[in-house]
């Protein structure tokens, strides 16, 4: 029911801006210069976002985008736990509830004798270290372990011609273009243009936004992709077979922040 809800959001939002446009927009009905794919936003004001194939080139040269960095985030739940108090900090294998702290909406948790911390852009192991400097003012030597036991701050969203659209939580591990769509059940192979899989990335501003390119017709393509990491809030569209639409549909992410808050309310109303 949720996702179906989150489709149909996604559907009739983009189905809306793709049939008006606001007022001074203006779209090529050219999509390419030279030999350069762009996503036009705004012709008169030359505002352009050039899509960047995904290659070999490409993944040997992006960032070490290292997901065992993972900053804790608002809504990620850590698991915070306390060795050898057992009268002061029990301890239960069978329900860990006790130790369960989730990140609230200013980015913090509380923990008895600590007070509250700030969490949110840190590290576990950041985390842990000002717990066990702050319990070390009342216990001798404290033992303490923090962990993630809740991954909810961090997602990627797959639309268009898959299986099953869906947003997928990040995790520690890292998730590469391929595992994605595997995780929604892949193309759909009667309606999905396969050499159109695109990546569009919010840097922040109109000015950072990354737009990539994947063919995965080929084995050689979907191997590339295999090593194309994918970074939190990206949006990875698969076009239509039979449709040169792509440049529109694309354009009306832009911002695209509003659509991705739609969605997330539409979750946490569920």
């Amino acid at each position: 029911m949720i996702m179906k809800k989150i489709i149909s959001a996604i559907i009739v939002a983009t189905t809306v801006m793709g049939c008006s446009l606001a007022p001074g927009m203006h779209f090529s009905s050219d999509k390419n210069i030279g030999n350069t794919e762009y996503v036009f936003l705004d012709d008169e004001k030359n505002i352009r976002i050039p899509v960047q194939p995904i290659n070999l080139n490409l993944v040997n040269g992006q960032s070490n985008y290292n997901r065992a960095n993972y900053l804790i985030g608002r809504g990620d739940s850590l698991n915070v736990t306390i060795w050898g108090l057992p009268e002061i900090f029990p301890m239960n294998v069978a329900d860990r509830s006790n130790n369960m702290r989730i990140v609230n909406a200013e980015g913090a948790i509380f923990f008895p004798y600590v007070g509250t911390i700030i969490a949110e852009g840190r590290s576990p192991e950041s985390v842990r270290e000002e717990i066990t400097t702050k319990l070390s003012k009342y216990f001798t030597d404290p033992q303490v372990d923090v962990s993630i036991s809740g991954y909810n701050s961090q997602k990627i969203y797959i639309l268009g011609e898959v299986t099953s659209p869906r947003k997928i939580n990040l995790t520690e591990t890292p998730l590469s273009l391929s595992d994605a769509l595997g995780e929604a059940l892949g193309l759909k192979t009667d309606t999905s243009a396969a050499n159109e899989v695109f990546v569009i990335r919010d840097g922040g501003n109109i000015d950072n936004v990354s737009v990539f390119k994947a063919d995965m017709s080929s084995p050689s393509g979907f191997l590339i992709a295999n090593s194309f990491i994918l970074q939190p809030e990206d949006i990875v569209y698969v076009n239509a077979k039979g449709t040169a639409r792509w440049n529109r549909v694309i354009s009306q992410f832009f911002p695209f922040s509003s659509l991705l808050n739609s969605v997330d309310n539409l979750v946490q109303q569920d």
